[in-house]
């Protein structure tokens, strides 16, 4: 085994330095392999390598002399250990059939390569290793068996193009998905959220030189639609600093227009609904539903209202809900009537309407002990300051809402500002502790069916979950709207063959955390003669993969190259 120097040009930033290793398979003959990234000619300058060549030729050189007194194999950056558990993504990508479409909306890009290669690739690289594209270009696919590999700026160019056009991407995987499997779209549910991203941004030091600022910009927020199933459906994007009201009609309406859906769609969300101007346009424009929750808290609700929501008696009548052991779950009641809205349309005209609600308050036993405890440890915090710290409002933090702040004595003279428990405030959320309140336009639905519809909306809080810690949709180091979203395009499709293989291929059985640590943990090591070594531990996750799929080889230690070939190519069933 030597060492050599190689020297190429993957992008616009100039010469790239890397040392490879050549090595012979018998059988086979000579083969080359990316040992360790050295960087760009400049970066290596401002480093202060005066010169980067005769640097990494001594690198090289060093390599070679270790070689030649050691028998062992050495194992740089891009290792003879290659991920193989993307498997898993390859079946469902292929089962899907994505490719042809893909080529064809392409043609007229004359890309030097296929954009389903790529769009795969990425997705793979999103789930085996998620961080920037200089990453995926430079230590992930080299690690990945047999997948394709672009140059760095091929990556950023295309990730760019697919930003430009992202709901084309996601149309193509709905069409694909509802020719497979019948899509389930009378209930969606909906939600948005903020991501806040590491932009690098170089900065002259007076006394250290080049570096590089951490800033926390720009802010952007995604709106995601899932159908009844929980598998993705839409997303949007949007600046961060608009209101994430609108967004839920415009997806609903890009959706139904996109896919000519003329069935009614109840809209199933925690907030986004709760303004008069979209219930007006699910219910009267559209001519949809919807659910939503609605605080008991504050000033959210009229007095009528609140006190409604106590009453127990002979007309407000309670009705339990246990489980199987007869432990009280939850107790609920419910009402159906006439409710009037009223906005200003865009035009500042007042619009006022009026819609049939059912609305439902359900009382959570476990939920009002947790909720009780939160607000007995926020008064005794605002206690506690108010005892020992000088008067200062920020002091308080969420606390600061139990706290009343005087400035003037009862006949309304300045005095000196003190402090005191808001005893109104506590009296009333401890009284609405374990409270929760459901509004619908589906009146005709019984209160469990409603309660359980949205209580499926775990499950888009969890795919948020999924989008920030395993696919790591943040931080991203992109600096351009369009390359932004084709970021979060790669995201949102991973997510969706995430979703896919955890609802469709695994029955709800395996959850996508246990999915993805199988596709990153199973890995095999190359040898010498060409044969395979499987690092992948013994799990219940791949006892299931392998019962499920019928790969009798998946827990084998030693595999042929056969064995990995039918791996990763194995089909799902129709």
């Amino acid at each position: 085994m030597t060492y050599f120097l190689k020297k190429s040009t993957p992008s616009k930033r100039g010469l790239y330095l890397q040392i490879y290793q050549s090595f012979y398979v018998p059988g086979k003959g000579g083969r080359n392999k990316s040992f360790k990234a050295i960087g760009y000619v400049d970066d290596l300058l401002k480093q202060g390598i005066t010169d980067p060549f005769a640097y990494a030729q001594a690198l090289v050189n060093q390599l070679n002399r270790e070689a030649g007194s050691k028998k062992e194999v050495l194992i740089g950056d891009a290792s003879i250990n290659k991920n193989l558990g993307y498997f898993l993504l390859k079946a469902m990508l292929d089962y899907l059939d994505i490719d042809t479409t893909l080529l064809l909306m392409s043609s007229n890009k004359k890309f030097p390569f296929k954009l389903s290669d790529f769009v795969r690739s990425m997705i793979y690289a999103q789930v085996v290793n998620p961080g920037s594209k200089h990453n995926a270009f430079e230590r992930v696919f080299p690690n990945i068996y047999a997948s394709k590999s672009f140059s760095y700026e091929q990556i950023l160019n295309t990730i760019n193009y697919i930003g430009q056009d992202f709901q084309k991407f996601i149309e193509l995987f709905n069409h694909q998905i509802d020719l497979k499997w019948k899509r389930h779209l009378h209930r969606s549910y909906f939600d948005c959220t903020n991501y806040y991203f590491e932009v690098d941004l170089p900065f002259e030091d007076k006394q250290f030189g080049p570096s590089k600022e951490e800033r926390h910009l720009p802010i952007i927020s995604q709106a995601l639609l899932l159908d009844e199933e929980q598998i993705p459906l839409a997303m949007n994007m949007f600046p961060g600093n608009e209101s994430e009201k609108p967004q839920i009609r415009k997806t609903i309406d890009d959706l139904k227009q996109r896919f000519d859906i003329t069935s009614k769609i109840v809209q199933v969300a925690d907030k986004g609904l709760n303004c008069a101007r979209n219930i007006y346009a699910a219910t009267v424009e559209a001519r949809d539903g919807y659910i939503f929750s609605k605080s008991v808290h504050g000033s959210n609700l009229a007095k009528i209202e609140k006190e409604w929501l106590l009453l127990d008696n002979e007309f407000n009548v309670w009705k339990d809900v246990h489980d199987t052991n007869g432990h009280l779950i939850y107790r609920y009641k419910e009402v159906i009537d006439t409710f009037q809205y009223k906005f200003k349309d865009d035009h500042d005209k007042e619009v006022i309407f009026s819609v049939k609600e059912k609305r439902v308050v359900t009382f959570n036993p476990a939920l009002a002990k947790k909720q009780q405890a939160q607000i007995n440890k926020q008064i005794d915090k605002a206690k506690a300051i108010m005892s020992f710290k000088q008067f200062q409002k920020d002091t308080y933090g969420a606390a600061v809402k139990y706290v009343n702040f005087l400035n003037h004595d009862v006949q309304g003279e300045i005095i000196k500002p003190v402090t005191q428990l808001n005893l109104k405030k506590i009296n009333e959320d401890l009284s609405f502790a374990g409270y929760n309140l459901l509004v619908t336009s589906e009146y005709n639905k019984s209160a469990p069916e409603i309660y359980e519809a949205y209580h499926g909306l775990w499950r888009i809080e969890e795919s948020f979950k999924i989008m920030k810690t395993y696919l790591e949709a943040r931080p991203v180091y992109l600096q351009n709207k369009e390359s932004i979203y084709g970021h979060f395009t790669i995201c949102y499709l991973a997510l969706t063959i995430l979703r896919l293989l955890e609802l469709k291929v695994f029955n709800d059985e395996i959850p996508v955390g246990q999915i993805v640590d199988f596709i990153r943990n199973y890995n095999i090591t190359e040898t010498s003669e060409g044969s395979f070594i499987n690092n992948a531990m013994k799990s219940s996750t791949l006892d299931a993969v392998q019962k499920r799929l019928g790969l009798s080889k998946l827990s084998n230690l030693h595999l042929k190259k056969k064995d990995v070939d039918n791996i990763l190519n194995v089909e799902l069933d129709s």
